[in-house]
């Protein structure tokens, strides 16, 4: 079989600004639904609730959740695709639960990825790749740094 790449490319220099390196979302309060928002990236448009209002639409920690997910679903995809290996289907799925004693953070978050075509070692190293090399879950892994700016009208 093909191989994958065991890890990311390690370079010195700092890889260039571009659309792939960096991303923004904004958001907005609906009038007259509390607890309900509508998030804007690039011309998308979601319709989000907080776990204080009706629940109906999807929820931040599942937008973070579902981060993962896709993240890891295009990036075993893609990684087999390239390297001719015979993948014929990929799912992914995450969950996570709050801390009872501190619940400003998650107290853990877990992934199953179920890889079709392959045999089990070779589905391991395409989600170590992924692993290895997914920005979305080295953040929720390690942690990362936040800055949080704030205006008033």
């Amino acid at each position: 079989m093909n191989d994958i790449p065991d890890g990311p490319r390690v370079t010195d220099a700092p890889a260039p600004a571009s659309a792939e390196n960096s991303a923004r979302v904004t958001g907005h309060t609906i009038t007259g639904v509390a607890g309900r928002f509508v998030l804007d990236a690039r011309t998308n448009h979601l319709v989000t609730d907080s776990r204080f209002g009706t629940g109906e639409s999807i929820r931040a920690g599942e937008l973070l959740l579902g981060a993962l997910v896709s993240c890891a679903l295009a990036n075993i995809e893609n990684n087999a695709a390239t390297t001719g290996l015979p993948v014929t289907g990929v799912r992914a799925s995450a969950t996570h639960a709050r801390d009872i004693e501190d619940p400003t953070r998650y107290d853990h978050t877990r992934m199953t990825v179920h890889i079709s075509g392959v045999d089990r070692p070779t589905a391991e190293k395409l989600a170590e790749h992924y692993r290895a090399t997914c920005p979305i879950y080295n953040t929720v892994l390690r942690g990362g740094g936040i800055e949080l700016t704030v205006f008033a009208d």
